[in-house]
């Protein structure tokens, strides 16, 4: 006499577009089971049910909340920013003072120097530094990857916020770049201040993940660095020093601000023009201080 066959229970209550991944759990735990497509239903034998439900249970838990919902893109601000007339500036300023010249005032007075600025307290030449060039290839390089960069991080931040930003994390740059040398240093340039820029990018990336995962948190870190290691290298003038600490102190101010604002700054246009009035005087200041 031949056994009754078991009787086929459902597992779960699940819906259709979760048939196909309880399936493939039940598979690989070896557990036989039929699909019917009509109900929607995934049935084992009476017998395995507890042993399913367990497999199913278990593969919820481990991958609850995955995949990590993506991280809100940060808003862009309405508006144009200033990026383009800002380079313009810039360039004026250059046809003013020239390129590197030993016997320059503009260079003498505001080079980055690290005997000026760490035995004599000139601070300013951080900032003064910045809005100087060696030549016009050196200007033109930094206003074509700068002028982009900082548009970008104007546009998510707000022109104010992300000028003022990006100035005290390159004079951070800067000044990290002086102290930790064991010689004497001399540079000029905004690129300290650009790559400061692609730092406060990454940082707001990493500021704004919802998930703290190690896979969520390298992504955007890599990029980041791998920005670095393809822009911030150069010939034997390149200072790879004040690339790389503007990219870490541009990147400590960026998590701090991603984490202060979970999405995105808010656009007050008063609030941007009274920053980026602030940018403005900090650095006519430093030139006062630098000239006086």
């Amino acid at each position: 006499m031949n056994a009754a066959p078991e009787a086929m229970v459902r597992v779960g209550d699940n819906p259709p577009a979760e048939m196909a991944t309880l399936s493939l759990v039940l598979s690989a735990a070896g557990i036989d089971h039929q699909v019917d497509h009509r109900s929607g239903a995934v049935l084992v034998a009476s017998g395995d049910a507890p042993r399913a439900m367990a497999e199913w249970t278990t593969y919820e838990e481990e991958n609850h909340g995955w995949p990590p919902l993506p991280p809100p893109r940060p808003a862009m601000q309405p508006g144009t920013p200033p990026t383009l007339g800002l380079m313009s500036l810039l360039a004026l300023f250059f046809a003013h003072t020239g390129p590197w010249q030993a016997h320059s005032l503009w260079f003498a007075r505001g080079a980055v120097d690290s005997e000026a600025v760490l035995v004599q307290g000139q601070w300013w030449r951080l900032f003064t530094g910045m809005t100087l060039h060696a030549d016009l290839a050196h200007l033109a390089g930094n206003g074509l990857i700068g002028g982009l960069v900082i548009h970008l991080l104007s546009r998510t931040l707000g022109y104010g916020t992300a000028w003022l930003l990006l100035l005290l994390a390159g004079a951070a740059g800067n000044l990290l770049n002086l102290v930790l040398r064991e010689s004497a240093h001399l540079s000029v340039g905004l690129s300290t201040a650009v790559f400061a820029a692609v730092g406060l990018l990454t940082g707001l990336q990493l500021g704004h993940r919802r998930t703290r995962s190690l896979r969520t948190l390298l992504l955007p870190l890599g990029a980041g660095a791998g920005l670095l290691v393809l822009l911030g290298s150069g010939d034997a003038r390149t200072d790879v020093g004040a690339h790389f600490f503007g990219f870490v102190t541009g990147l400590g101010g960026g998590i701090l601000a991603g984490l202060v604002f979970p999405v995105a700054p808010p656009h007050r246009p008063a609030l941007q023009a009274g920053l980026f009035s602030l940018a403005t005087g900090l650095l006519i200041t430093c030139w006062w201080y630098a000239l006086r």
